[in-house]
């Protein structure tokens, strides 16, 4: 069991930390939000079927990615506006789904709330392989990824088909996401796609430095969370979120250009 959590936690942190840094340096965290609470639509549609949450939520996070992304590239449509309709319809969706089963599944309340202790052989196995395959569409793709994150106007005018590249981004948050809801679950989920990231890019110079840095963030957390709350006997996933905020806030205080540590010895010399 240790293994198996050790393994998944490993494979978490290399994709927040690769995902997180592109949702946030692309300032898509309410993209990532939006996504997040659709999928307890899903979910509960699982748990009507009586089938596995994950049948349902990967076609439906492709589905989600697809529309996100007309929403996005039209001008017309608030995009702000667009994606909270989306976030509201997928939990009233949920809603509608879970009070039809006469049942309020635990399965509902686990992909709700998370519970890394739930992780199976299986589980361990796909995030481990789908970790390895976001590394390896980053590195050979990095360019262009590069180019839609800094500039998509730029990246049009030099060949790059950033409609197909954003799908793709788009669909691998999607998939990141619904991979990632074991541990903290729908409601807590945003945190560890955007928290570590945000204290990275303060600290990095490259993209690749701000996704190591987060993915390095990522795993202290999801540990000390994970032990912390067996020693208090908490729950996991809101102990995990509260150490990312603990280290946000330290990383804060500390920080050189606005923290408040370094401005009192500034004041002090």
């Amino acid at each position: 069991m240790e293994f198996n959590i050790f393994m998944f936690f490993l494979s978490l942190s290399l994709i927040t930390g690769v995902v997180g840094t592109i949702i946030v340096l692309k300032k898509m965290a309410s993209v990532a939000g939006s996504v997040s609470h659709s999928l307890l639509a899903s979910v509960a549609i699982a748990n009507f079927l009586k089938v596995n949450p994950i049948v349902t939520s990967i076609p439906f996070a492709f589905i989600i990615s697809l529309i996100i992304h007309f929403i996005r590239q039209n001008k017309k449509l608030n995009e702000d506006i667009a994606l909270s309709i989306m976030w509201v319809l997928g939990v009233s969706i949920g809603i509608i789904f879970i009070n039809l089963s006469n049942t309020y599944s635990s399965t509902v309340s686990f992909y709700l709330f998370g519970n890394v202790l739930f992780t199976d052989v299986y589980d361990v196995i796909i995030s481990f392989l789908f970790a390895i395959f976001i590394l390896a569409f980053y590195l050979i793709f990095n360019r262009e990824i590069k180019n839609i994150i800094v500039d998509e106007d730029y990246s049009k005018i030099i060949g790059v088909n950033t409609a197909l590249f954003n799908i793709l981004v788009l669909t691998i948050v999607g998939l990141s996401i619904v991979l990632t809801i074991k541990a903290v679950g729908i409601i807590l989920l945003i945190a560890i796609f955007t928290i570590p990231s945000t204290i990275a890019y303060k600290k990095s110079n490259s993209i690749e430095k701000c996704m190591l840095i987060s993915s390095i963030i990522s795993l202290i957390s999801f540990f000390s969370g994970y032990y912390i709350s067996l020693l208090l006997n908490l729950p996991i996933s809101s102990t995990i979120t509260i150490m990312l905020v603990t280290i946000f806030l330290v990383s804060e205080l500390i920080d050189r250009k606005r923290g408040i540590v370094w401005k009192t010895r500034l004041k002090e010399t």
